[in-house]
C-alpha cells in the first residue's frame, strides 16, 4: 500500500512539474491577438497572453503590469487602436515581480519613456541583479515551480531587465489623476503591491487573490509566503472599493469589496 501510494504521488508531482514547463512553453509561444476590454470610465483591460494588463486613460495613460515578453507589442497595438501615443504613458505600475507581469517591462519602458513604480523587495528581480526563478515559493509544490521555472528561464525565454525609477514599500501616492494609492500586499511574492484609486473606488491586487475562474484566494503553491498571503487579502477586505481587478481571470465590476470580504470569511485562520 505505501508503495503504490508512493508511486501515485510520484506520479502526481511528474504531471504537476511537466504541466507547468507545457504552459511556459505555450506562454513563450507567438501569442493570440489581444482583446481589450473597458470595465469603467478610463480604465481598460488589456488580455495578455498569461496575464492582465491594465491601462488607466486620463491626460496622461498608466499601465498596471506588462504581461509576457512577447505581449509588448500587442499592448501597443491595443494603445494605439484607443487613439493615444506610446509617449502618453507616463507611469508604469507593477503589482510584483514574476515574468507574466514583467515580461515585456523593458520593451515598453524604451518605447514609451514611462517611469516604472515597482516594490523595493523586488527591485533587484526587475533590474537583473538576481532571476526571476530564485523568487520563494512555499512548499513542495512551490520547489517544484521553481524548478519549473529555472528550466523556462534557461531554455524557453530570456527575461530582459529594467531600470525602476520609484521604489514603494506600501503607502506611498503616486501623482496621477486624484492619485493612486499603494497598498503593500505580500504574501503570493514577497513585495507584492496593489493600487487604489481612491476616488473612483477602483483596485488593482495582481496576484494577490485570484479571479480564476472566478474570485478566490491564491494557491498555496504559488505563494512565497501563504499566512502572509491570507493576512494581505484581509487587509485588501478591510478596504472601500467598488470594482476589482485581478492578475488573473475577470474583473468584479460591481460591489467588489464584499465579494472579498465573503470570500475572506471562509479562509483558514
Amino acid at each position: 500500500m505505501l508503495k503504490k501510494t508512493h508511486l501515485i504521488n510520484g506520479s502526481v508531482t511528474s504531471n504537476f512539474f511537466f504541466a507547468i514547463l507545457i504552459i511556459f512553453a505555450v506562454g513563450c509561444a507567438k501569442p493570440a491577438p489581444m482583446t481589450t476590454e473597458q470595465i469603467a470610465p478610463g480604465i481598460y483591460c488589456i488580455r495578455g497572453t498569461r496575464s492582465n494588463v491594465y491601462l488607466l486613460a486620463g491626460k496622461t495613460l498608466v499601465l498596471i503590469d506588462t504581461g509576457m515578453p512577447q505581449d509588448g507589442v500587442g499592448i501597443l497595438q491595443e494603445i494605439a487602436a484607443l487613439g493615444r501615443k506610446p509617449g502618453d504613458v507616463s507611469h508604469i505600475l507593477i503589482t510584483h515581480a514574476h515574468l507574466d507581469h514583467t515580461g515585456s517591462l523593458a520593451f515598453l519602458k524604451k518605447a514609451t519613456g514611462a517611469k516604472v513604480v515597482a516594490s523595493a523587495a523586488e527591485r533587484d528581480y526587475i533590474t537583473g541583479d538576481k532571476k526571476l526563478w530564485q523568487m520563494n515559493r512555499e512548499g513542495i509544490g512551490g520547489k517544484l515551480f521553481k524548478a519549473a521555472l529555472f528550466i523556462a528561464e534557461t531554455f524557453f525565454y530570456t527575461f530582459q531587465p529594467a531600470a525602476v525609477d520609484t521604489v514603494c514599500t506600501g503607502g506611498e501616492m503616486i501623482d496621477w489623476g486624484g492619485g493612486i494609492q499603494v497598498i503593500a500586499t505580500p504574501g503570493h511574492s514577497l513585495g507584492s503591491l496593489s493600487y487604489l484609486l481612491p476616488g473612483k473606488g477602483d483596485l488593482f491586487i495582481g496576484d494577490a487573490l485570484s479571479g480564476e475562474p472566478e474570485p478566490r484566494l491564491p494557491p498555496r503553491s504559488g505563494c512565497a509566503d501563504y499566512r502572509q498571503a491570507l493576512a494581505s487579502a484581509r487587509k485588501l477586505a478591510a478596504l472601500k472599493f467598488e470594482i476589482c481587478c485581478f492578475g488573473h481571470g475577470k474583473t468584479v465590476t460591481s460591489g467588489a469589496d464584499e465579494v472579498i470580504r465573503k470570500l475572506i470569511a471562509d479562509a483558514p485562520q
